[in-house]
């Protein structure tokens, strides 16, 4: 007499695999029409009734740039032709990179109606996010040319950087959403941790000191070990007129390649359970 052997019951679904989840993002990918848009129009929807409308974004921007120069150019003595540049192209940057990481925590767990409704790859909703703080972004942008103009800052060669810079940040965006959407539905707690973070990390990422300030083991107490530094740097030394140094790209490309395999590995492990998460 035979017995059956009875496949075991549990309330999760099996780990996914590597292939699966690069499948889903280039699903995702493939999907762009569709999340571009409908982020497009969820941004312009937030605005209605308003004279400026998404401009508003671009106003705030520009009014907490000059307040956060004045402040910090005072009481730290710098010379403000060359400070407000950089603050201003740093917080930008820097709004940039936070605004994806803080929405990306949260992306799985906002979505979760749709997620647990209507089948389709889940890497849409970090692409979402991407598109989102890039119109945002694309606003801010025009406070760094008024920045540039008025200020007159020196544009060189060093400009080819920049595409460089951008595309690492949007990776770095678009792949931390992909591992913390996950990570924040199976465990809430993370979503305030990431906050608590980001805010601490507001201090010590140069946005409104200047790291030529500080010598060498200043620098590397204090950002040496902070991804939003090295990227930070990547974006704005071009668009001051200066080449980014060998530690920043350095810097930038280990810390991308290490969030990569990061996202890639529990995002392709999670994406089958994250509905039973929700």
């Amino acid at each position: 007499m035979s017995k059956t052997a009875s496949s075991p019951i549990t309330p999760e679904a099996p780990a996914g695999t590597l292939r699966a989840g690069l499948a889903d993002i280039g699903a995702g990918l493939a999907r762009w029409p569709f999340w571009w848009t409908l982020t497009w129009y969820s941004v312009r929807s937030q605005y209605r009734r308003t004279y400026l409308g998404p401009w508003w974004i671009t106003m705030q921007m520009l009014v907490f740039v000059i307040g956060l120069s004045l402040l910090f150019g005072i009481l730290l003595h710098q010379d403000m032709r060359s400070f407000v540049p950089y603050v201003a192209l740093g917080f930008v940057g820097f709004s940039w990179m936070t605004g994806m990481i803080q929405a990306g925590s949260t992306s799985m767990v906002n979505n979760s109606t749709a997620i647990k409704t209507t089948p389709g790859p889940l890497s849409v909703f970090a692409l979402q996010v991407f598109a989102r703080q890039t119109i945002q972004f694309g606003h801010d942008c025009v406070v760094v040319v008024i920045i540039i103009i008025v200020f007159a800052v020196p544009l060189n060669a060093s400009l080819v950087v920049l595409p460089l810079a951008l595309l690492l940040i949007a990776i770095n965006g678009i792949v931390g959403s992909l591992w913390l959407g996950p990570l924040v539905a199976r465990y809430r707690d993370v979503g305030q941790i990431v906050a608590s973070i980001l805010r601490v990390l507001f201090f010590f990422t140069p946005v409104f000191w200047v790291t030529t300030d500080l010598s060498r083991a200043q620098l590397a107490a204090i950002a040496g070990w902070n991804p939003l530094a090295y990227l930070l740097d990547l974006f704005r030394d071009p668009l001051l007129g200066q080449w980014p140094t060998t530690a920043v790209i350095v810097g930038s490309l280990v810390s991308t390649a290490l969030n990569v395999i990061i996202g890639l590995a529990y995002f392709s492990r999670s994406r089958n359970r994250v509905a039973y998460w929700l």
